[in-house]
């Protein structure tokens, strides 16, 4: 049994998806099928069952996924030694957050009011599941997560089960995102109704598709559209809106937004007599204290959802 082996059951496991996993893991979904049977055969017992949806942990399986995240716990505080040596008596900071690219904004206004030499900072990205994973295990002090409403008791219970605590920051409206390739995105409307998104593909993400997140699509009433593309990178899903007609659907913050800055070639628009919403919170570890540090990375963070360019939003 390798370690690589360990974290790859520990990926498929949060995918449910052969091919996603590997996807997120870097390598062909060949290799770490073999590589997995292999785990599988030494152990002599089946880890995942395998459906026309994807893969499930058998009850051997959950019980083997639960030790690993252990396992993979204690290997990155083992690989972080070295740097907490480094970084002893020096303020620090890590923060993972869902590629908000307002984060980066209230990130260096805090090294502006540390000073770069006292503050020790780290920015992560990655997907809500990574994000939960990297304060999990500890890479990460606090993160910063968006969920719809639809699904908010699931995901509270899922992070108190894993040792995490989640505080609201704001609430979103529901909104559709396109680029210069969409015809809505030179139109002068402010709203949208579900019914005009028909006739145009929508992008998700990866994660979209698993467990509770999947039913967004259908709670918003566009369910069985049979024109779907996945992606797993922002970048992808940007470059894309940019050069089509699709679209994609999200909780994205305005405010927050109009007091840094947006992406240029993107436009948000809000989904018409939507009866679900969006928030933003942030996450940290039930076992790690609130430093200064983190409550005024939180503060600076507030103050772009409360407040536009120094007015209060009606």
């Amino acid at each position: 049994m390798k370690l690589e082996q360990i974290e790859q059951v520990i990926v498929v496991a949060e995918t449910r998806s052969i091919r996603l996993a590997a996807e997120n893991l870097f390598i062909s979904q060949p290799n770490l099928s073999l590589s997995i049977r292999k785990l599988e055969e030494e152990i002599g017992c089946p880890l995942f069952a395998r459906n026309n949806k994807g893969v499930e942990l058998t009850p051997l399986g959950e019980s083997f996924v639960e030790y690993a995240r252990g396992i993979a716990q204690q290997l990155r505080q083992l690989q972080t030694l070295g740097a907490s040596a480094l970084n002893r008596g020096r303020l620090s900071l890590s923060i993972g957050n869902m590629h908000y690219r307002y984060v980066n904004h209230a990130a260096a206004q805090l090294l502006r009011d540390y000073g770069a030499q006292q503050l020790h900072l780290t920015l992560r990205e990655g997907v809500r599941s990574q994000v939960i994973a990297m304060v999990e295990s500890r890479q990460c002090d606090i993160g910063l997560i968006g969920m719809f409403s639809h699904y908010h008791k699931i995901l509270l219970k899922q992070l108190e089960t894993r040792g995490i605590q989640y505080f609201r920051l704001c609430s979103n409206p529901v909104t559709v995102i396109v680029g210069r390739g969409s015809p809505l995105f030179s139109s002068p409307l402010h709203e949208v109704e579900v019914e005009r998104l028909w006739d145009y593909p929508i992008i998700i993400y990866n994660e979209s598709e698993l467990g509770p997140y999947g039913s967004v699509i259908d709670a918003v009433g566009l369910g069985g559209r049979p024109r779907r593309i996945v992606v797993s990178e922002r970048s992808t899903l940007f470059e894309l809106l940019d050069k089509t007609p699709c679209f994609s659907v999200t909780a994205t913050d305005e405010i927050a937004y109009q007091n840094t800055d947006y992406y240029d070639k993107i436009r948000s628009i809000r989904m018409k007599n939507c009866q679900i919403t969006g928030e933003i919170g942030w996450i940290k570890r039930r076992d790690m204290p609130q430093t200064n540090v983190v409550l005024d990375f939180l503060q600076i963070l507030s103050s772009y959802y409360t407040v536009m360019n120094g007015i209060l939003p009606l």
